[in-house]
């Protein structure tokens, strides 16, 4: 297909899209169609790892893994009783390196955000709504606490949360190493936590030139092409909640978390969660 042809191609499916959104059709009847259409590609790559011996590899998934083994969420009562399926659910939306799967990302932001994704198979003796006890934490590399708090999540389905770091705590420096560490409870007896490494790092004079005078779909394909996952992810992550109805938006959220192996998260809600009110900080205890 030559370049003039796919231009044309490119340009009447952007325009078959704009018709449906003004037109009659539902939005499921809309979102048949955009499942049937090229998807969009992110521009994602992780960067290489920084050399760094004394970083921990992290952990992207918590109560979803028994040792090396993988399980989806459990479905049914008989799925459960086979013992063939997790009953709950932790995944941190951060890359994992295909070798030594280390957890890990830059950011540019002086105060990033965090998101996870959070799940609970509810047998029909328990309460619709499961009362998690919610605990994060952010160290930098001699175990100082820069920010850590703690807070109940009302969780009736299953979905992500963002967990922003306040312009209260220390900003995070540029150069240095951070850990994060995110710990719940799904029942008394069974503790899940998931943990990697966040590295600051500085923007090129250029790239701040770009980011000024970039709009904010502009800002994300910067952020994307220069590896910073965790800006890039915060605000993809708030566009959608503005947009939930945008197709576009959607495919890449959906590229995106094909991109770090996730893709059957895809479809999963966006929780009202959590705001500094929601939260109770632990600073000072």
């Amino acid at each position: 297909m030559s370049t003039a042809q796919s231009y044309l191609r490119s340009l009447t499916l952007a325009l078959a899209v704009l018709s449906l959104a003004g037109s009659g059709f539902s939005p499921r009847a809309r979102e048949a169609w955009a499942r049937h259409q090229p998807h969009h590609v992110s521009s994602f790559s992780l960067p290489e790892a920084p050399q760094d011996p004394g970083a921990p590899t992290g952990r992207r998934e918590g109560g979803s893994s028994r040792g090396d083994k993988m399980f989806t969420l459990c479905k049914t009562l008989a799925e459960v009783s086979k013992n063939k399926c997790a009953t709950s659910r932790l995944t941190a939306l951060v890359p994992e390196t295909s070798t030594r799967k280390l957890i890990w990302g830059f950011t540019a932001a002086d105060y990033p955000e965090f998101v996870f994704y959070l799940s609970k198979f509810r047998q029909p003796n328990q309460p619709k709504t499961t009362q998690l006890p919610i605990e994060f934490v952010l160290q930098d590399e001699n175990d100082h606490y820069v920010y850590k708090t703690k807070f109940v999540l009302p969780l009736t389905e299953g979905g992500f949360i963002r967990i922003p770091v306040p312009n209260s705590s220390e900003p995070l420096q540029e150069g240095k190493r951070y850990t994060w560490t995110l710990l719940t409870r799904f029942s008394p007896n069974e503790t899940n936590y998931v943990h990697g490494r966040i590295y600051r790092t500085a923007l090129s004079s250029k790239l701040r030139q770009q980011l000024q005078t970039a709009t904010a779909s502009q800002r994300l394909d910067l952020y994307l092409k220069e590896g910073l996952w965790f800006d890039a992810l915060s605000m993809l992550v708030g566009l959608k909640q503005k947009a939930p109805q945008d197709l576009q938006l959607a495919s890449q959220w959906s590229a995106l978390l094909q991109d770090i192996r996730l893709a059957e998260l895809a479809k999963e809600p966006i929780l009202p969660c959590c705001s500094g009110e929601q939260q109770v900080s632990l600073a000072g205890n």
